[in-house]
């Protein structure tokens, strides 16, 4: 297998967290293009996850003050017995293998997605574009926090956002992930293209496809509501050798946002059975 590694100079330590606001629309989540800080002025939207940079700080952040001030952000704290039974139809996953290409953007790694995959729901298509890896897990599952947190991020013809997201355990080792795993970009700036690795989005997902949905909103700056959310809630396995491998990257452990208040919205759980 070839691997191409493309590394960018300059973009080190000094500038781990900063990332002109034109960049930022291809952050960790794919938020709409109408809610991206301006880039005219050229100022650089400095953001992290610890320290002067982290999440409580975000809101003071240029064209995100909905990071702060938001009623329906995400993550939150997802429990089984609180959640009202769903009826609606459940997404119908159309995905297909695709090349890997990885990014280290200082935030997480993103695994950019080539054209042709999407998920429906109720006849509506999003597109897959990338997903991505959190630790720990942002959203816990009945008081329970996991090692990572993986995210599929998909947006419709109007730049509307829907994520799948994925906890993952440690287990069994995911074949599917293991080539890329064994070169993940290591430092901020860098690209890594497996010219011949192909990976299937569809064996990312859990047999058992029992999800929780709510509306909640974008992760990362600048914190756009009007993402619909689907956790699943059986968890994928990594072996501890993958997930150390990820949690060992400079910058990113942690990586992952507080939970937010529920504000009174309602969390569905849609059974696979039903």
């Amino acid at each position: 297998m070839h691997v191409h590694r493309r590394h960018a100079r300059g973009f080190r330590q000094a500038l781990v967290f900063s990332f002109l606001c034109a960049a930022s629309a291809s952050a960790d989540e794919a938020q709409p293009k109408a809610a991206t800080p301006t880039a005219s002025s050229g100022t650089e939207v400095h953001w992290g996850y610890t320290d002067a940079l982290g999440p409580e700080h975000w809101g003071d952040l240029p064209g995100a003050t909905t990071c702060a001030n938001g009623h329906a952000e995400t993550p939150i704290a997802l429990e089984t017995k609180a959640a009202v039974p769903d009826t609606h139809v459940a997404p119908v996953f159309q995905y297909k293998p695709s090349q890997v290409h990885m990014r280290n953007n200082g935030h997480t790694v993103e695994f950019a997605y080539d054209a042709g995959s999407s998920v429906r729901v109720n006849d509506h298509e999003y597109s897959l574009a990338q997903f991505h890896f959190h630790t720990p897990s942002e959203h816990t599952e009945d008081g329970k926090r996991f090692p990572l947190e993986l995210h599929l991020v998909h947006k419709d013809a109007n730049g509307a956002v829907l994520v799948v997201g994925l906890f993952v355990k440690e287990g069994a080792p995911n074949r599917a992930l293991d080539a890329a795993f064994a070169h993940l970009p290591h430092e901020p700036g860098d690209h890594v293209d497996l010219e011949r690795g192909v990976i299937n989005a569809a064996v990312l997902l859990p047999k058992d496809q029992t999800y929780f949905q709510y509306q909640g909103s974008l992760t990362t700056p600048p914190c756009t509501e009007g993402v619909q959310w689907y956790v699943m809630t059986k968890p994928i396995e990594m072996s501890d050798t993958q997930i150390a491998a990820f949690q060992r990257l400079p910058y990113l452990n942690p990586n992952s946002r507080s939970l937010q208040p529920l504000n009174g919205r309602t969390v569905y759980l849609h059974t696979a059975s039903r």
